[in-house]
């Protein structure tokens, strides 16, 4: 059966053709074999501002600057004469020139067209503008980035997921000594110590598999085999989808950091050491009068001891107990002078297990003197069994014995009654405290907030160091030093330090 005939007459091909035209997207320019243009469709006027009949039957050469218009007939010519394509076939991207006489640039297609009366040329173009400002834009926001990381003030190096560097700028050569071509023949783990490889390894290989950032303390190995010590940033670069593309680290270089923080340590041991010397000088009669006690006892048993042998009356049980007392007498001035000379040493920090309730009690020996001498009494309430405590031993003591030497100080100028109190305890998990607290007038509000500040006294021959060293003490082992105000009105100094961790205790 056939098909129904259609009430309406078929559309002729010329109106079909210009129907083609019209329906176009892009531009679309017929032209014949002399370059003269037959066909200029509705998206060409859009683009160049013409109408069609400003254009149909005028050379194609108008659309077209400078100097390409006075070229273009010598471009047709030629293709005639020797049929070798430079745009017809091939396409390319021009520049056109619209009504108003500004230029655009086009993405231009020619094609080679016959016909009963002869040959023409289709030309397809479209306006390229916006992508051609897109990609200016690109290319300028790519060279930004490039100057900025270039010329970055910190070290930057660019690796690949697997570590290997593809580009590193200005400063990270500077500073690793590396030209960039040696850079890239490198991997991210070579410039490493050896020792920090495997702490560096994890925070990589989370970047590798998740994204994001890591920031991490690790050593480096310069060109000229000097040891870098360095925070590095990383961050991973991803995808639309979140996927890491590749890695990107900036290195700060820390070294003049460590050496200051060296510098700083040095400087508060020598502090402390000045500190324990001054307290050791305005203790000096007191200890002189504490080791002499013992020194007395000591001649005076020899003494008895050799009168009964020079009268023969030498008895060898009175014998030992005589000499079982200058033993014990010889011990007690021996603890004395290890006292002092522990406290007037000088060098490095050396940080061992300390028992705090023993260190305690040493710290008291020095002050028995003062004790007997003033009429004070000190109460030790030492916790029954404390964590080791890891520190040096010496400056926790110059910490201790300062405390207790400015509460029984506080005490007497306020003519004030009662003991200065000492306690240990773990005031919280993984915490040894140890208190010293006087029934003292206390510090105004305004004296207390100066408290720790460097040179600020109110002794009339204080230098304004003692709290002040035994703060920065504190803090370099991790610790608090702090004051308070406690049930008596008097103060109450607290030293707060860290436990030792449980593989150090082993």
């Amino acid at each position: 059966m056939s098909p129904p005939l259609s009430d309406h007459p078929p559309i002729a091909a010329e109106d079909q053709l210009s129907a083609l035209l019209d329906a176009a997207v892009d531009a679309m320019v017929l032209i014949d074999d002399h370059g003269k243009v037959q066909r200029f469709n509705h998206a060409a006027e859009r683009i160049f501002g013409f109408r069609a009949d400003e254009v149909v039957g005028r050379n194609v050469s108008m659309l077209m600057p400078q100097p390409y218009r006075r070229e273009h007939d010598a471009y047709l010519e030629r293709y005639h004469r020797t049929a070798e394509p430079r745009i017809i076939g091939i396409g390319r991207e021009v520049v056109a020139q619209r009504k108003d006489g500004s230029t655009f640039p086009i993405d231009l297609s020619v094609g080679e067209f016959r016909t009963a009366s002869g040959r023409g040329y289709v030309g397809i173009l479209r306006d390229i503008s916006d992508r051609k400002r897109q990609e200016e834009q690109l290319r300028q926001s790519s060279e930004e980035l490039r100057l900025i990381v270039e010329h970055a003030p910190t070290a930057i190096v660019i690796t690949d997921l697997h570590g290997h560097v593809f580009n590193a700028n200005r400063a990270c050569c500077e500073l690793f000594g590396y030209s960039v071509e040696q850079l890239r023949h490198s991997r991210h783990s070579d410039l490493l110590h050896p020792e920090d490889r495997e702490i560096a390894l994890p925070h990589f290989s989370r970047l590798r598999l998740e994204g994001g950032s890591c920031e991490c303390e690790l050593r480096y190995v310069k060109a000229d085999g000097s040891i870098m010590h360095a925070l590095h940033y990383a961050a991973a670069a991803t995808d639309a989808d979140g996927r890491p593309l590749m890695l990107i680290g900036e290195i700060i270089d820390r070294s003049a950091l460590y050496e200051a923080m060296r510098e700083a340590d040095d400087l508060r041991t020598r502090l402390a050491h000045v500190g324990r010397i001054g307290t050791l000088g305005e203790m000096v009669s007191g200890i002189a009068h504490e080791v002499n006690q013992p020194l007395t006892a000591i001649a005076n048993y020899s003494s008895a001891c050799r009168r009964m042998m020079l009268a023969g009356q030498v008895n060898p049980g009175e014998v030992l107990a005589i000499l079982e007392k200058i033993a014990n007498q010889a011990e007690r001035a021996g603890q004395v002078i290890r006292g002092l000379r522990t406290l007037a040493k000088r060098g490095d920090s050396q940080r061992q297990m300390l028992d705090i309730n023993q260190l305690v009690r040493d710290v008291v020996r020095l002050v028995e003197f003062e004790l007997r001498t003033s009429g004070r009494r000190l109460e030790l309430q030492l916790a029954g069994s404390l964590l080791p405590v890891l520190a040096d031993g010496v400056q926790i003591q110059q910490v201790v014995l300062n405390l207790i030497r400015n509460a029984m100080e506080a005490m007497a100028e306020a003519e004030a009654a009662g003991p200065v109190t000492i306690e240990t305890s773990e005031s919280e998990p993984g915490w040894v405290t140890i208190q010293v607290s006087d029934r003292g007038p206390g510090l105004p509000p305004e004296v207390a907030r100066r408290l720790f500040e460097p040179f600020f006294t109110t002794k009339r021959q204080g230098m304004g160091l003692g709290l002040s060293i035994c703060k920065s003490i504190a803090a370099a082992h991790g610790g608090e030093l702090s004051y308070s105000l406690n049930e008596w009105r008097g103060a109450t100094f607290a030293l707060l330090l860290p436990a030792a961790p449980e593989e150090d205790e082993a």
